[in-house]
Order: C-alpha cells, then structure tokens, then sequence
C-alpha cells in the first residue's frame, strides 16, 4: 500500500502525540498536554523546519523559565509590580518578534513566562516546580517527534532547496535579458514586471529553503557561510537589476550602441555568466570563466548630449558596471559552493552603520495593542468575580494577543469558525467519548485518531492556522491526566471564554489606529510623504555646519521610514474590499504601490549621491538653484501627503519641466565658464549622477501622480459600519 505524504505526516504528527502522552503518564507528570501541545507546533512538513521551530521553542521556554522566576522572586507579594513588569516584559516581547526571523522564539518567551508565573502565583516553590514541569514537557515533545521525524519516513529539504536555489538562478536570468531588451526599445514592461514578481516569490522560497536546509542537510550545513555569502549577493544582484530597469526609462531616447560603443559585448558577457551561475547551481560544470569587461563612453558622441540627458546616461552605465561586479563575484562564490573552484572565493563583509535605536511606529503601535489586551484582562481578573476561565483567560490572551498585535491585517473575525468548530468538536470528544474509555489503550487510541484526523484534513500550508487551534484546544479540554475526572464546567468555561476573547480583541482593534485596510493605507501613505518631505528638507549643501546627533537620528530614521513603508503598505492593500474598491480597481492600487516603490528607491539613490564627494566648483555655483529644485519637490512631498489624488499629473510635470529647464540652461553657462583645474573628470561624473537622482526623483513623482490620479479616495475616508 502507497500512503501519500499527507498521510505520511499525520500518522507521524499522530503516533508521536500518542508516545508523548504515554510517557508523559508513565512518569506521572502532572499536565502531560503540554507536551501534546509541543508535538503539535513542531510537527512541520520537513525535519529542518521542525527542528528549527523546536529549537525557537525550546529556547524560548528556557527563557521564559528565567524571567518569570525573577519576576514572582522580586514583586510576590506586590500586585502592581508584579503585573507591571510581567506586561512590561510581554510588551518587549511583543515589539521583538515583530519583522524577526526568530518571530516564535519571542512569542513562546512571552505566553510561557505569562503561563508560569500566573500559575505559580506567590508561591516560589509552585513557581519553580511549574517552570520545571513545563521545560520537561516541552523537552519530552520535542524529542519524541523529532526522533520519529528522523527514523520514520524522514524527508529533507535538500531537493526542495537544489531546485529553488537553480529556479532563482533562471529567473534571474530572464529578467536580466528582459531589461536588455528594454534597453533596446524591445521590452514588453507587463512582463517585465511578471518576472520581476517571479524573481521575488523565488527569492523568498530559497530564503525559506536555505534556513531549512541547514539543519537537515550536511552538505548544506558544511558550506552555510557561503551559501549565506551567495544570499547576501543575490539580494544585491535584485537591487542592482531593479535600480538599472529604472534608469532604462530615461536612456531609451538615446543611440546606446553609439554612445557605449562596446555595449553589445558587455551584455552578452553579463548573460552567460548568469547562465553558468544557473549551470553550475544545476550540478553542471561551467565552460568558461568570467572575462574582464568595461563600458566605455563614446567621448565625441556624449559631447553632443545635454547635460541631462548625460546624467541619465552616467547613471545607467554606473549600474551597468555594478551588475559586472556582483556577477563575477556570485559566479566565484557558487564555483565555490558546487566544487569547481578550488580558490576560496573573496568575502566583502557589510560593514553596518552605527547608529543609535530607531524605534518602528507599527511595532510600537503593536505593543500599545498586546499591553491594552493585557490590561483589560488584568482589570477583568482582579475586579470581576467568578469569570469564566479564570486565570486560563490570561494565558489564551496572551498566547493569541500576541500574534493578533503583530497583524493588525488579519480581522478577528476569521478566527471566530476555526475556534468555534474545534471547540465544539473537542467538547464532543470530552463528553461523550473519553468517560467510556478505562485503559490507555483505548485513550492512546483515541489520541492518535483524533491527531491524525486534524492533521490530515489540515494538511495544507495556509490550513497550519486551523491545524494548531484544533490541536490545542483538544488537548487543553481534554485535561488527560493519571487521576481523569469529568466537569462540564470545563467545556461551559472554555465555551464561553472565547466570545469573552473575542470581545476584548474587538474592544482594542482601534488602539492605537484604525484597523480598516483602507484607513491604514492612506496612514501610511501619509507617513512616506511627511518622512520623504523631512528628508528633502535636511538635505543642505552648506558643508560649514555639522548636524547635531539629533538631527542625524531624525535622518536615520525617516530613511528608514521611507525604505520599509512600501513594503508594509503592500501587506495592506490585498485586504482592500469591494466596498472601497467600488469605483478603483486592485489592478490601480498595485499599480500605484509600484510607482510608490519605485519612488523609494530613488529617494534611497539621492540620499546616496548626496553624501558621495562632489565637484565643490559646480555645486557652488549651482546652490541656489538645487535649493530651488528642493524646495520644489518638497512641497509636492507635502501636498501628496494629504491624499493619493493631492496633485494632478500634468501640473506636476509642468512645474517640475520649468525647473529643469532653467537648470539645464544655468548648467550650460556654468559649465562653459569652469576650467579643467575646477572639475576633474571624476568629480564631473560624480556630481552627473548626482544630477540623475534629481531627475529620476522628479520623473518618479510624476509618474506616481499619474496612478494616484486613478485613485477615488472619498469612499475610502467615509464612516461605515463593518
């Protein structure tokens, strides 16, 4: 008989939930679903993913051991310091699991330190004998499935990850030759943008790959600094070639074969080495290495160019010649990786900018939620006799307030039927059921019946959610023990707990802000623009003052605000309905969100240029008229910050063309008038890309009022009811 691989991982998930509880009876442990519990969040469809979850799991149950001692050891017989630092503590847990990549490890430090120290009260030694208890279970979990994981059917991640590390690879490869043909005025910008999308769905599986594959795969584990090396670049490489595409738009009224005269061969020569990169990622040997290229200008055809048109074309070639590094350095490095090189190849580690702390407002703003969840409930304990769940209600909220904090996209109300039928099913199972049963034979089997059936019927990736919730809350009702007794009470104060649940997570959606989809999104827009418009405004060229340490951080931090914003917008847009979509379709707010990523990264590109040495000649006689320019782009900065539509297209294109145009024509006399002693050949070609920044900064903004345009904001800042 051939069992599929569903089957195979629910009676995996099913016979090590059986053994734990077994164990966990035969040594008289006092609540054994704890380790049901650990078997059911470990239980992953890979052994590198389910020891890295136990691992986090592991350590963050360690952690939290810790911490709750400290806690119940220092404020014991004090209730508002007790119940201060333990929220204080939630809190930061809360803020840290945000945007980590160790996101579980923060949220089991922070139910299990709630768990044990409400369970151990003021009474250190229930405290202690708690924690133990729960690291022993913890550890008994984890260990009895990750044995079966290892000896039963094991299946690794090392074929899964040699595929998406040679589909990266590919994808990469096309979109490369895409944006060449865009260079050459063939490129379709729809499918560029599909494999753009592409390369990122691949690019996110390898990273998940890669962390998987480590654990469960020796060859991986030997060469993981490498491997990372090779993260590191092929992240580069995606920036590199995003940042080229755009500079494509402003190059593509210009004879690129005269004016690069060796064009064609450069390339050619970038094509075949992201071809032998894929090669070699196929287990392939590579016929041949990496030649030396370089990109020469045409010295007489760029004289005939202005000065902008040279800026634009200054700045495509400087990304040129980054993709040639980056792809000589990514094809040594995977030479390395495949063993077709002996020669190690040359790290360059990234050397991170000091800087102070820069707080995140949306994970701040989950905190203030988490703490607002935990405060009610806290005041609903200590005021509100008889409450259903009693301290139980504490521990739910804490272990699901956490997760509901740190996604406000995710409306509570999709969990109301996934906490409603499994409560219900596991009622059913307590009641009617397990008093019939008188040996563990009956009961182990009953266990691994109802596990396999939850794991099987939510076997799918986006059915874990569902999976976890029916696990859980079966093994808490079913309350197995040595000595089992049977209390309805415990389904009627399980039951009723939720709807209380419910009621507090509703209560507390709008701490701090709104949680429409809509409302956040125009929030967010908001903040881009005012951060965007803070940055134009401190960029001074007056080199005779020093910023203080408090302006660097503000500068710091709006970059920051301006880099990750699009991102935290497109988490928001999908959750749009129909009713605010009623007269714009997703199709424009997509198209809007790229434009506004394409903004970010030419906000990024000035910054970048600004702080690069330039030719001080042409900069002070230009200063005035940068300043102009700025100032320019700044109040468009602020007028777009009021709403999608603040500007229209045309009006902005026409201020921003007036402004060039006296540039361009001051540029030319300036430039007329300096010697060679004033402006070498370097700092000339510096201070052009710094030029084409200006320029594709003021093209972004007008291509981001033409889509915003398209966007009816009046039903989106309407009161409704949900």
């Amino acid at each position: 008989m051939i069992l599929t691989t569903r089957c195979k991982e629910a009676i995996k998930t099913a016979l090590a939930m059986t053994i734990a509880y077994g164990i966990a009876l035969s040594m008289a442990w006092d609540r054994p679903y704890w380790a049901g519990l650990a078997v059911a969040v470990v239980s992953l469809s890979s052994i590198g993913q389910s020891v890295n979850k136990a691992a986090f799991r592991m350590f963050g149950t360690l952690v939290a051991m810790v911490v709750s001692l400290v806690i119940i050891a220092l404020f014991a017989q004090q209730r508002w310091a007790f119940i201060l630092f333990l929220t204080a503590y939630a809190g930061f847990c809360t803020y840290m699991m945000s945007g980590s990549k160790r996101a579980y490890f923060w949220q089991v430090s922070c139910f299990v330190a709630i768990i044990i120290c409400i369970d151990g009260g003021t009474d250190p030694v229930n405290a202690f004998d708690t924690a133990i208890l729960r690291a022993e279970q913890t550890g008994l979990g984890i260990l009895v499935y990750s044995l079966i994981a290892i000896f039963l059917w094991p299946s690794s991640s090392r074929d899964l990850f040699n595929a998406a590390t040679t589909d990266l690879a590919c994808s990469q490869s096309q979109f490369y030759q895409a944006c060449l043909g865009l260079a050459k005025g063939q490129g379709d910008e729809q499918e560029i943008q599909r494999l753009a999308a592409q390369v990122v769905q691949a690019r996110t599986r390898f990273d998940q790959l890669l962390d998987v594959a480590e654990i469960d795969s020796s060859e991986v584990w030997e060469l993981r600094r490498p491997w990372r090396q090779y993260q590191r670049q092929d992240k580069e490489l995606m920036q590199a070639l995003e940042r080229w595409r755009e500079s494509l738009a402003e190059v593509q009224v210009l004879d690129l074969q005269r004016l690069l005269p060796k064009l064609e061969t450069f390339a050619a020569e970038l094509d075949g080495r992201l071809a032998q990169i894929a090669r070699m990622l196929g287990g392939d040997a590579p016929e041949r290495a990496p030649q030396g290229m370089d990109l020469p200008f045409d010295r007489d055809a760029l004289g005939s160019l202005s000065h902008f048109q040279t800026a634009a074309l200054v700045v495509s070639r400087s990304h040129m010649l980054q993709l040639e590094q980056l792809t000589r350095s990514m094809f040594e490095t995977v030479s390395e990786l495949k063993g077709f090189s002996t020669a190690r190849a040359s790290s360059s580690p990234s050397i991170r900018p000091t800087v102070l702390f820069l707080p995140d407002l949306d994970r701040l703003a989950s905190v203030v939620r988490f703490i607002a969840i935990m405060g009610v409930v806290w005041l609903a304990l200590i005021y509100v006799t008889a409450l259903p769940g009693g301290v139980g209600l504490l521990a739910f909220a804490g272990s699901v307030g956490i997760i509901i904090a740190n996604t406000p996209q995710l409306p509570v109300s999709v969990l109301f039927m996934p906490c409603t039928t499994s409560v219900l099913f596991a009622a059913i199972i307590y009641i009617f059921v397990m008093p019939k049963l008188s040996s563990f034979l009956g009961l182990g089997l009953l266990i691994f019946a109802v596990t396999f059936a939850i794991c099987y019927l939510f076997a799918a990736p986006r059915q874990a959610p569902g999976k976890a919730v029916g696990l859980s809350l079966f093994v808490t009702m079913a309350s197995i023990s040595n000595e089992q007794s049977y209390n309805f009470l415990i389904v009627a104060n399980t039951a009723m707990m939720f709807p209380l649940l419910f009621l507090v997570f509703g209560l507390t959606a709008y701490i701090p802000w709104s949680p429409r989809p809509e409302r956040a999104f125009l929030r967010l827009l908001g903040r881009f623009f005012r951060s965007s418009e803070y940055l134009m405004s401190a960029m001074r060229w007056d080199t005779r003052r020093t910023p203080t340490r408090w302006e660097r951080w503000k500068k710091a931090f709006y970059e920051r605000e301006v880099a990750t914003l699009p991102a935290k917008l497109a988490t928001w847009a999908p959750q749009l309905d129909d009713w605010v979509l009623s007269t714009t379709s997703m199709e424009q707010v997509k198209a809007l969100m790229t434009s506004l990523q394409v903004l970010s990264y030419r906000m990024e590109r000035l910054l970048g240029e600004c702080g690069s040495p330039q030719a001080q000649y042409l900069v002070e006689q230009l200063l005035e008229d940068f300043r102009a320019w700025r100032i320019g782009i700044q109040a468009c900065f602020q007028q777009l910050a009021t709403g999608p539509a603040a500007r229209e297209r045309e009006t902005l294109r026409k201020g921003l063309n007036e402004k060039l145009e006296l540039l361009e024509a001051r540029m030319q006399d300036v430039v007329d008038k300096a010697c060679g002693e004033q402006v070498s050949n370097h700092e000339a070609e510096s201070f052009y890309r710094l030029l084409g920044a200006y320029r594709a900064l003021s093209e972004a903004l007008v291509y981001y009022a033409g889509d915003a345009v398209a966007i009816d904001c009046v039903p989106w800042r309407e009161e409704r009811f949900a």
